[in-house]
């Protein structure tokens, strides 16, 4: 696979494509990530017979850094972007951070939008009602991000990546991964921490689509009582909770119900199309 761009009057998006079905997944990224897919999610795409598209979102990989103040903000990016993807329907699929990206996407364009799957993703924390779910310690990071300088957060993470980065392994793909995210010094990163604790401009209750949220419940990085707390906000919300996960490490269990969550989808999917 290749990385594709599309030029906007203020910047380029970066994206990949992957699969070619008719039938068509959005696919937004998580804190820590990029249009790049490991193997395993590649194989599933292309047995279900979809298209698959990943966009680098602003500050990502090789996406420009655009202005943007609230999450809403997307929208006027991605209205730019659909003529050009040739998107007249799609399933929008947000992976932990990306969660808030699907939401604002369906919100803004209902009429494309018709389904949204949330893989354990970051819930709508500017709302009391669900950051209160959240640790003593994460609610003060949260507050810190509100607060601090955005060069002081691109610091933070380009010291937490450095480590993190010692502990993965050389597959091309994670490399690729650390890559986009370091991009523009960890920018994307760190605006989106900000981003989030913001109000998101947008009101996330109005949304009329499906929403199915996929969440492990001993989740260490977003509180299984959020995404359960999500369902009182949303209009029309399924909560499935992720089984057979190795709860052994808390670290993990993040990722692996996300990949899990991503699977099952695109294996209904298949199982769909194999019915028409």
């Amino acid at each position: 696979m290749s990385k594709q761009f599309i030029v906007l009057k203020d910047g380029k998006i970066a994206y990949q494509v992957y699969g070619q079905g008719q039938h068509t997944l959005l696919l937004f990224h998580g804190l820590l990530g990029s249009s790049w897919l490991g193997d395993e999610w590649i194989q599933a795409i292309e047995q279900a017979g979809v298209r698959c598209i990943v966009l680098e979102r602003p500050g990502y990989g090789d996406s420009s850094i655009f202005s943007i103040e609230c999450v809403a903000d997307w929208n006027i990016i991605f209205a730019q972007l659909i003529h050009a993807l040739n998107i007249q329907s799609a399933i929008a699929i947000g992976c932990s951070a990306g969660a808030v990206y699907a939401y604002a996407t369906a919100f803004a364009f209902p009429d494309i939008i018709t389904h949204v799957w949330v893989l354990d993703g970051v819930p709508a924390v500017f709302l009391e009602t669900v950051i209160r779910h959240y640790s003593h310690d994460d609610q003060a990071t949260y507050n810190r991000f509100l607060v601090s300088p955005i060069a002081e957060i691109q610091d933070d993470y380009a010291t937490w990546l450095e480590a993190f980065s010692e502990q993965q392994s050389d597959h091309p793909y994670m490399l690729n991964i650390l890559k986009d995210a370091r991009a523009n010094h960890h920018i994307g990163m760190a605006r989106e921490s900000q981003l989030q604790i913001r109000p998101w401009g947008f009101d996330i209750s109005a949304i009329q689509q499906p929403v199915t949220l996929w969440h492990a419940e001993h989740d260490a990085m977003v509180p299984y009582n959020a995404a359960q707390e999500m369902t009182q906000v949303l209009a029309n919300s399924t909560l499935i909770t992720a089984q057979d996960l190795d709860i052994s490490s808390e670290q993990t269990i993040h990722s692996e119900s996300i990949s899990q969550g991503f699977l099952h989808l695109v294996e209904q999917l298949q199982d769909y199309r194999g019915a028409d």
